[in-house]
């Protein structure tokens, strides 16, 4: 006998690929004419980004170019130097279908790095970078919600899950002429750059998320090539977007991120000295998940009060966004210079970030470290470079009783400083952390049922009531598929509204 199963589904989104590519960079080369020579190797950086991404079938292929930032100091004025080499990079990962509705998102991460100098006008420099793919798209969950059938019966559990609205990801150019103004020296060459994208504000209507915040910009430029004098400058540069995302509304809970891609800061004219304007061409990426939570019944378990039954059960994994959360932390950490003094700190910034998530005990623990570079001055007024890692920890208010948890972080940090002695510094690390708290839960769920007609239960008809001494804490369910009858039955025939028993006595089952 085949039963009539009623299924539902809802959207979610799906991980179809999570894989890194490394790529190895493998560099001999010297410096060119227009570069005075080496005395002192201060630091060296790989500064990979991101021209493009495509899908193409089932095939994910990444362009982009690794800038190689070579900060040395030089022989002569004894000022720091920098020297760049550029390589382009491509890379594929294969999908295990294709569609048109994958959306990747691509980030980049320094493995390792050595330089060593072979000359004073000559580098070897071995090192790689990894590009990290995770590529998302909106697939349906099917669960059964019903089984038609007089003799069956059902147990059923209500569960709470994020249903994926919508999904989108739309690249866009922020594109700025910026001045440094006056007080300040004009730039003659821009040693170093960082770029980070904070959101203020974010508002959804009828398919469409408009996002508002700010780009900051931080510079390290040289005032004068022929002393090496430097000096620094931070921008912060309004962002106003509108993202098509099909699906997100008013009501809906979403996950926005914005990755910058690839950035370009030049100056503005290079034969005018006294300029003080720079641009700044950069492209960023916005990727939108929009959910909504609601609960959907899901049968656990199911019997016959007529025929043995042949039950297929199946673990099913639901997903539900919990919260998003901006925390504001403060992370910590002392320098000390061991073979020297410190009289000036020239330039501090934020060199990578890295953290993890623990949840336990009802306790969600972000933990996590922020690795700083630092130029600066020694008591000879020399330059010299020095890092350090600045670590934190928060616990951001999440519900008890959560199963598996997973997070979301990006991180924008701002370095301070003070310098506490004649050999030390203290580095805060004021930043803003986004956080989407995901819960993932999973439950044996009830998929297909069929009867066995030539296996029929044995059931007592020669009483219309069976009494039956129920122990403590006993479930209505396993009594009610006992003696073949409904929980419903049992209820109303004992004045029941629990699902178990309360205290040990005498039950009247009707059959």
């Amino acid at each position: 006998m085949e039963y009539q199963m009623k299924k539902e589904k809802y959207p979610v989104c799906e991980t179809v690929l999570e894989a890194a590519s490394e790529q190895p960079v493998d560099l001999d080369f010297s410096l060119p004419d227009y570069c005075p020579d080496m005395e002192r190797i201060l630091k060296c950086r790989i500064c990979p980004s991101v021209t493009s991404k495509n899908i193409s079938g089932d095939r994910l292929d990444v362009d982009g170019t690794a800038v190689i930032r070579l900060y040395y100091l030089d022989s002569k004025k004894q000022a720091i130097r920098i020297c760049e080499h550029t390589s382009p990079f491509s890379c594929s990962f294969n999908l295990k279908d294709s569609s048109q509705e994958f959306i990747p998102v691509v980030r980049l991460r320094t493995e390792y790095l050595n330089c060593r100098a072979l000359s004073p006008r000559r580098v070897d420099i071995h090192g790689a970078f990894s590009v990290c793919a995770v590529v998302y798209k909106k697939s349906w969950q099917e669960y059964c919600c019903h089984i038609d059938g007089d003799d069956i019966q059902q147990k059923k559990h209500q569960e709470q899950i994020s249903s994926l609205c919508g999904i989108g990801q739309q690249q866009f150019s922020l594109s700025e002429v910026l001045d440094i103004g006056q007080g300040k020296g004009s730039p003659e060459s821009i040693l170093r750059s960082e770029l980070n994208i904070h959101l203020h504000d974010s508002r959804a209507v009828s398919d469409k998320l408009m996002l508002k915040g700010e780009a900051i910009l931080r510079i390290l430029y040289i005032t004068d090539i022929e002393t090496g004098t430097q000096d620094t400058m931070t921008f912060h540069i309004p962002i106003s977007q509108v993202i098509d995302v099909q699906g997100i509304t008013e009501q809906t809970e979403n996950e926005i991120r914005v990755d910058v891609l690839s950035y370009d800061v030049s100056l503005k004219s290079e034969y005018d000295e006294s300029s003080t304007l720079i641009t700044l061409d950069a492209r960023l990426c916005a990727t939108v998940c929009a959910y909504e939570n609601k609960d959907i019944e899901i049968i656990d378990d199911v019997y016959s009060t007529a025929y043995e039954l042949d039950v297929t059960q199946k673990q099913t994994g639901m997903t539900r966004l919990v919260c998003m959360a901006e925390e504001k932390i403060a992370a910590q950490s002392e320098v000390t210079i061991t073979d020297g003094t410190i009289t000036k700190i020239i330039d501090i910034w934020s060199d990578s970030v890295s953290s993890m998530s623990v949840y336990e005990n009802n306790t969600l623990t972000i933990k996590g470290k922020i690795n700083c570079g630092i130029f600066a001055l020694d008591g000879d007024g020399v330059p010299f470079y020095s890092e350090r890692a600045a670590e934190f920890s928060v616990n951001p208010d999440v519900p008890d009783g959560l199963i598996d948890v997973k997070t979301h972080i990006t991180l924008v940090p701002a370095i301070g400083f003070r310098i506490t002695g004649s050999n030390s510094i203290e580095i805060t690390a004021d930043s803003v952390m986004n956080i989407a708290v995901f819960e993932n839960r999973s439950c044996r769920a009830v998929t297909e049922v069929e009867a066995a007609e030539d296996n029929k239960r044995d059931k007592d008809k020669t009483a219309a009531l069976t009494l039956y001494y129920a122990d403590e804490g006993e479930s209505l369910w396993s009594i009610a598929r006992r003696y073949c009858t409904s929980v419903e039955a049992i209820r109303m025939e004992n004045d029941l509204s629990e699902d178990c028993i309360k205290a040990r006595g005498m039950l009247l089952i009707p059959m």
